[in-house]
């Protein structure tokens, strides 16, 4: 539309944007139509890879359950991120259940570039009222009010096809109640190198159905870039 003022333009608003929707802006590395930088376009979709590189939340939510039943884990691949080389903080918050009072999930964690670091903790709720006397008891319990203990686990060992490295730390009381959404999560750092996936695999700890949930989310934030 030409000789029209800028905001002349018809409103679009932010629930209305596509991935195709371009914006315009001035980049200053070129100078080919003023010494101030050469007027240019980006298409959000590129915008968006942009602003996460510079520290902007990247974010994953699971829309189709996994299940298995089976002690080899398989890959969510739901919730698999794709990064570049950089530092990173990430959070899985996983709603899982269990077929089974006696069987919990397991997990491994992955990268398949290269990281230098990788640092995670396991996470959940223990509702036993002592701290170690019900470990392994992954919550939910509506019969009292008692507060319990946050469990976790310190891990460093990424791997796809093994038993998980992070799983029930007891056998008995895996889960105190069966087909029911139990929260755990998953927090760590990791320096990449090599840019590739970030994969969370699950398996059950039998060979008895355990399930990650439709709404388990992953959040990855860039830390070692200054956004200002």
């Amino acid at each position: 539309m030409a000789d029209t003022k800028q905001s002349a333009l018809a409103d679009l608003t932010g629930a209305n944007l596509a991935d195709g929707d371009f914006f315009p802006l001035r980049d200053v590395s070129d100078t080919t139509m003023a010494a101030t930088g050469t007027n240019k376009e980006i298409v959000l979709s590129e915008l968006i890879i942009a602003l996460q590189a510079r520290g902007m939340n990247r974010t994953k939510r699971l829309d189709a359950q996994h299940s298995i039943s089976s002690a080899t884990p398989t890959e969510v691949t739901g919730l698999t991120m794709a990064l570049e080389a950089g530092t990173y903080i990430f959070d899985y918050r996983l709603l899982i259940q269990s077929a089974t009072i006696t069987v919990g999930v397991q997990f491994n964690f992955n990268f398949d570039g290269t990281a230098t670091k990788a640092r995670w903790w396991y996470q959940y709720a223990d509702l036993s009222a002592t701290l170690l006397a019900a470990i392994g008891t992954q919550a939910h319990d509506t019969s009292t009010s008692t507060l319990g203990f946050q469990m976790a686990k310190a891990e460093d060992d990424m791997a796809t096809t093994a038993a998980g490295n992070m799983g029930p730390f007891a056998t008995t009381n895996a889960v105190q109640t069966t087909n029911t959404d139990i929260m755990v999560a998953i927090k760590g750092i990791i320096v990449v190198t090599v840019a590739g996936n970030m994969e969370l695999w699950h398996g059950s700890e039998t060979a008895t159905a355990t399930s990650v949930e439709v709404g388990s989310s992953l959040v990855v934030v860039r830390t070692d870039l200054d956004p200002t």
